[in-house]
This record gives structure tokens, C-alpha cells and sequence, in this order.
């Protein structure tokens, strides 16, 4: 299911998967959320650094812990 998130990036984590953490929103409720990238975007989100806004649309993979995977 696809959902609409935006936040800022408060930390990264690259192990098996590139991903970010987030403070914000998913379609308009508050939450903190795990994003899930592609290296090329990891990399680049990366080099804007800690604090960047980021919105999109990204797939639900869990609720608990909420995990967003963005294609």
C-alpha cells in the first residue's frame, strides 16, 4: 500500500539495507519511521546530511516498526 510520508532525516543506517530514519509524517499523522532506500539514493541523501527534508510516496512494508520502502 502506498502512502504519502515528509519529515526530516534525523540518522542513517547501512547495513544489509540502506536505511534512513525519519521525524514526521505519513499522510498527515505524526510518526517516526524507518525509510528504505536505493544505494544511489542513500548515498545522496547521505551527502545533504542530518537534518534534510524528504517527502514522497513510499510502499507500507510494517507497522511495527513502521517501515516505509521508497521505490
Amino acid at each position: 500500500m502506498k502512502v504519502r510520508f515528509e519529515g526530516v532525516i534525523v540518522s542513517f543506517e547501512s547495513m544489509d539495507e540502506r536505511r534512513v530514519q525519519v521525524y514526521g509524517s505519513i499522510e498527515g499523522a505524526p510518526a517516526e519511521f524507518t525509510l528504505v532506500v536505493s544505494e544511489d539514493k542513500f548515498n545522496e541523501l547521505l551527502r545533504l546530511g542530518i537534518g534534510q527534508r524528504i517527502e514522497g510516496e513510499a510502499i507500507k512494508v510494517s507497522d511495527s516498526p513502521l517501515v516505509l520502502r521508497l521505490d
